[in-house]
């Protein structure tokens, strides 16, 4: 395989990455608290699945969510 095709778009993609995440840092809602409490996740349970915040590793409910969003708008 030839590297040196590939040399400029890898460069290119890895600083987008880098500006991406440097610009972003704390942008998520929950980038600061990883983990909840119990009275949180109650709230939270407690909420239909289509109004609850995207949380890191609900994959489930997050794709239901963007889905929902992309289809019928916010």
């Amino acid at each position: 395989m030839n590297f040196r095709k590939l040399q400029l778009p890898l460069l290119a993609v890895l600083a987008m990455a880098f500006c991406l995440v440097s610009a972003g840092e704390s942008s998520a809602a929950w980038f600061d608290m990883v983990t909840t409490t119990e009275a949180q996740r109650e709230a939270i349970r407690s909420q239909p699945l289509l109004v609850r915040p995207n949380r890191p590793g609900h994959f489930y409910g997050n794709t239901v969510r963007r889905v929902h969003h992309f289809r019928h708008g916010r």
